[in-house]
């Protein structure tokens, strides 16, 4: 057995946009309850643990389908397995398939990273072996708390620390109405445009009368919104145990860690230049993934297998790639 406790330091190239909910229009970003030294609370900005720990498994998910060859061609997998393969499965109770020790065993050894992060096959469920932390932010209010060794190194670097409300952006957006352009409503039908500019008729008269119910009945769809984010270059700690009992678990584990970290995105907002983290610094690895990202990256999955880690794990997955196949094909997750 072989206990791994690794600590993470992340910043934020992007914007993080990783809301707890919405009051009105406005998006708020996820906060925790902390006690500080003195006794107070305050909440502080952080991405769970969840979040976090979703992004080694889809990491890992895709490195196992690389090498495995499932990724170019060949048969989909059902729906079982993609729920197994992305989100844990779920139990199925007494109809389903028992699951005995062996079988469970094999399935560890067919998908190492389902026996790493846990997951529920048939009527078993089956514990994982790492403990995600959240990824907090690196504040004043954090401060007590934040690993000392990322404290000195932000010491050498002449780097001071802020409050966590300096962290928070309030960006605001609009959803725009293509109707109100004329040049659009041109693509229109004749029928169709006649019938919204009638609308916008409508709601400009009951403006010019000042009728509420008019207005609310003819409105736009155009939406202002706003909604919070860390702003980028702010830093997170992520703390991470995890424990391995065999070589391919641990190659498993430092391929998802790498997988993830090449291009690690939480949050929403994806798609419009938030959510990407990446890392700086680095305890408890073997292998620096920060300094060295050659030697340990999503690149290498995919290549020329530049660390060994990640060229066992290939070579592991690639000789039992049909039977794979097979099981995934009738798995029950």
């Amino acid at each position: 057995m072989e206990r791994h406790r690794i600590e993470i330091l992340l910043r934020a190239e992007q914007p993080i946009a990783h809301a707890e909910g919405t009051i009105g229009n406005t998006q708020v970003a996820m906060r925790r309850k902390v006690r500080l030294p003195s006794g107070r609370w305050t909440k502080i900005p952080y991405v769970t643990g969840d979040t976090m720990r979703h992004g080694l498994r889809e990491a890992g998910t895709y490195a196992l389908l690389e090498a495995a060859g499932m990724l170019t061609g060949g048969p989909g997998l059902t729906e079982a397995a993609l729920r197994l393969l992305f989100s844990g499965g779920m139990v199925l109770g007494a109809a389903a398939e028992v699951v005995r020790i062996e079988d469970a065993r094999k399935m560890r050894e067919l998908l190492p990273h389902i026996g790493l992060l846990g997951g529920c096959i048939g009527n078993r469920i089956e514990p994982g072996k790492i403990e995600c932390g959240d990824a907090m932010l690196v504040c004043d209010e954090w401060h007590h708390l934040t690993p000392q060794w990322i404290i000195d190194m932000m010491t050498q670097d002449g780097a001071e620390t802020s409050s966590a409300r300096e962290h928070i952006e309030l960006v605001q957006r609009v959803r725009m109405d293509p109707t109100l352009d004329s040049k659009k409503r041109a693509l229109m039908s004749g029928t169709e445009q006649l019938k919204t500019e009638n609308r916008l008729l409508a709601s400009e008269v009951a403006s010019a009368r000042d009728d509420a119910a008019g207005k609310d009945r003819e409105k736009s769809t155009m939406m202002p919104f706003t909604f919070e984010t860390l702003a980028a270059g702010s830093l997170f700690v992520w703390k991470l145990d995890a424990v391995t009992h065999t070589q391919l678990e641990r190659d498993t584990l430092y391929v998802m860690l790498a997988a993830f970290l090449a291009r690690a995105r939480v949050g929403g907002k994806k798609g419009t230049g938030h959510g990407l983290l990446v890392p700086v610094a680095a305890r408890g690895l073997e292998r620096d993934v920060s300094s060295s990202p050659a030697q340990l990256d999503a690149l290498a999955i995919t290549g020329d297998n530049r660390a060994p880690e990640i060229a066992r794990f290939r070579a592991h997955v690639a000789q039992h790639a049909d039977e794979l196949k097979a099981t995934l094909e009738k798995i029950q997750a």
